[in-house]
């Protein structure tokens, strides 16, 4: 009795350390130089066309298709299917929007392997201005694993390399963004 009472004691202690963990994230800074005010860009990123900026494969990680919203991605609790170029889906979700300053979002229902390793994706960008016209945006994914193994995995492969697809997407807008060659939208958004 016991010895069964101390292994429950065990057990219960490791599984309250595990949910005290962080969660392993991947995060993208980057510093632009937008020919738009801060408000403007925060327009011209938060709706933008996921295919457009998430155009090229990268490793295992497939690039997307399309995506299933009819209007302009803006608004808290719109929800999409996202399709990659490998056949397979996930579903997200729009959770806040905060003019001009940021918003979140996360992305579930996987359909690739990743739904083996993953629970959810948890997203967030924050829009600053630097001075000297320049606008920060710092992008983070925040994996939530579904075991302790995929923790592991997550942290070791599947972080470190979307990493180079979030930078590629960064650097489409802010090519555009600097020139003030803009990516035109299918669909209306903001004031535009």
């Amino acid at each position: 009795m016991y010895y069964s009472l101390t292994s429950l004691l065990i057990f219960v202690n490791a599984i309250h350390a595990y949910s005290q963990k962080k969660y392993p994230k991947a995060e993208v800074v980057v510093d632009i130089r937008s020919t738009l005010s801060l408000k403007e860009t925060f327009e011209y990123m938060v709706p933008m066309d996921l295919e457009h900026i998430f155009n090229e494969p990268y490793k295992n990680i497939p690039s997307i298709d399309s995506t299933s919203n009819q209007e302009a991605w803006f608004t808290a609790g719109q929800k999409r299917v996202i399709f990659f170029n490998d056949g397979s889906t996930s579903q997200e979700e729009l959770l806040s929007v905060m003019p001009s300053s940021g918003f979140t979002y996360k992305v579930y229902g996987f359909t690739s392997p990743l739904k083996i390793l993953i629970k959810q994706i948890n997203g967030s960008w924050v829009f600053t201005e630097t001075g000297e016209g320049k606008i920060n945006i710092k992008w983070t994914y925040e994996f939530i694993p579904k075991h302790f193994l995929a923790r592991f995995l997550v942290k070791t492969i599947v972080a470190k390399r979307i990493k180079t697809p979030m930078q590629n997407a960064l650097n489409i807008m802010k090519k555009e963004l600097e020139s003030g060659n803009l990516y035109q939208y299918s669909r209306r958004v903001g004031n535009w």
